[in-house]
């Protein structure tokens, strides 16, 4: 028997034990039209993935709480998302810059949403899907702000450092220390460090438990350094009321 007919198999004795659970042996066979060797084999395995319980007593078959655990974590993962897009987008067009929502993945950022409003001065080349390094995006080092330095440490010393513009941060220490900044002030920047003309400031939002899920971005062309100071305080109340939405409650 192949994998994928096993698998096949597998998720069609899962559909019958949760429509007629609890659920014996005789009538899996009966419903699914396999032999009770093949079934006793897969429901196994199932079994002792979590997804299927047998009751001792009856020795009938319910499915576990596995499967639910995993639909929940899916929802709550869509619901937090649209509402970080829901918020930037709203941001995106109050201010008139393009916004980006991203993710941590495997130490980079990974951009999954990106908003432009008509009235954006100049377009850039980010796009929903690319990745990129943290050390020099400002999402990227917002995140890289909540953790501790030798774990900062130890994602630089993994990841490939390079030069994409002239003011690309490539020293570690110099690094740190706008590191350290980022602490202290609620933000991050990407000076013109991952692409000419483009300025970034970014910031992170948590969950109830106080945990990081991402980060927004606000992007916006060096003509336009001067609504900075208006531009972080637009981001930085976003980024806030994210946190709030995801139930952070501020002690």
């Amino acid at each position: 028997m192949s994998n994928v007919q096993s698998l096949d198999r597998s998720l069609n004795l899962l559909e019958l034990i949760s429509k007629h659970s609890p659920i014996s042996l005789n009538q899996l066979v009966s419903l699914s039209g396999l032999s009770k060797t093949t079934i006793h084999r897969l429901v196994q395995s199932l079994i002792e993935n979590d997804y299927v319980k047998k009751d001792h007593l009856t020795h009938q078959y319910e499915l576990t709480y596995k499967l639910f655990q995993l639909g929940y974590a899916s929802i709550q993962n869509i619901d937090y998302l649209n509402i970080a897009k829901s918020l930037i987008s709203k941001l995106a067009i109050d201010v008139g810059e393009t916004c980006h929502l991203v993710l941590e993945d495997k130490d980079e950022v990974l951009y999954i949403e990106k908003f432009i409003p008509n009235e954006a001065q100049q377009s850039m080349s980010s796009k929903i899907g690319l990745r990129s390094p943290m050390y020099c995006t400002a999402v990227g080092k917002a995140i890289l702000s909540t953790y501790n330095d030798d774990t900062i440490h130890k994602i630089w010393q993994t990841t490939t450092v390079k030069a994409y513009t002239e003011n690309t941060i490539i020293h570690f220490d110099n690094l740190m220390n706008e590191i350290n900044i980022i602490r202290q002030q609620g933000y991050a920047e990407d000076k013109e460090e991952n692409e000419k003309g483009i300025f970034c400031i970014g910031a992170y939002f948590v969950n109830f438990r106080n945990e990081v899920q991402g980060a927004i971005s606000l992007s916006f062309p060096t003509s336009q350094l001067d609504k900075k100071e208006f531009f972080v305080k637009q981001l930085k109340a976003t980024a806030h009321s994210i946190s709030k939405h995801l139930g952070f409650i501020v002690t």
